[in-house]
């Protein structure tokens, strides 16, 4: 009998905070460099972003010879074949997921799913409240911060009412963290957060240009959903201590 995948979400009602981006830098950490069996649901209709970035990636594999041989040393060096992106939409994600891997030989340990900008698109509601965990990314922008108070704020309400559903928790995380903004309004978001009882991660993730570099780009990678994050890239993003603290909150 395969064991129960574990399903996250990263989401958040206010759009250009970094889901697509994350979800790609977290499956691509967890599943080429700690070895977890990783499947990706890209829910985000109708751009579907993450199966785009795929395509793009085997498209740049096909024409560089470099980007060949980079593959063909991960590949000898993890044996870890590249994870599977599924199309699905927000009230299908869980069904898709589950039908994928009834007909997979591999045991799955986590489940990614990628859900719209709006909580207000079909289904994101109840793809939310039938996840494990649901992690949001946040900024320091006055309006992304008062959308995404009022969208955690909505779902521990829910929470609260309804025991019986899946999702164990939702958890906050600052990104795109820019060093030019004043401390003072970082600490002030953080203390209405605290009053609030809103459960933030310790990880805040850099507003930085690493977070760009894919594999159509000389030079070393980070983001791509065939390559794992180079070390040297890595070292600094604190992308790792955001997975850390992810594996820790749910025992993946």
């Amino acid at each position: 009998m395969k064991k129960e995948p574990l399903f996250v979400a990263l989401s958040n009602q206010k759009g250009g905070v970094g889901k697509s981006t994350l979800t790609v830098l977290l499956a691509s950490y967890f599943h080429y460099c700690i070895g977890k069996n990783v499947l990706v649901v890209d829910c985000d209709y109708p751009q579907h972003s993450i199966r785009i970035m795929r395509e793009w990636d085997v498209k740049n594999v096909e024409k560089n010879a470099r980007l060949q041989g980079l593959l063909v040393e991960q590949f000898g060096d993890t044996g870890r074949k590249a994870y599977n992106i599924l199309s699905s939409t927000p009230q299908q994600a869980k069904k898709a997921a589950y039908d994928f891997i009834d007909r997979s030989d591999i045991g799955y340990d986590m489940v990614l799913v990628d859900l719209p900008g709006t909580v207000n698109t079909t289904g994101v509601f109840q793809s939310i409240i039938n996840m494990d965990y649901v992690f949001t990314p946040v900024t320091q922008e006055r309006m992304v911060m008062q959308s995404s108070m009022t969208f955690v704020l909505a779902i521990r309400e829910y929470l609260n009412c309804h025991k019986e559903v899946p999702l164990q928790g939702i958890y906050m995380f600052w990104n795109k963290m820019d060093k030019r903004v004043s401390k003072e309004l970082y600490n002030a978001y953080m203390t209405i957060l605290r009053s609030l009882n809103l459960p933030v991660l310790d990880t805040t993730l850099p507003r930085a240009e690493r977070y760009n570099k894919d594999a159509g780009q000389n030079g070393q990678i980070f983001r791509s959903t065939l390559f794992s994050p180079s070390a040297a890239l890595l070292k600094g993003s604190n992308l790792d201590l955001l997975a850390g603290e992810i594996e820790k909150i749910t025992g993946l």
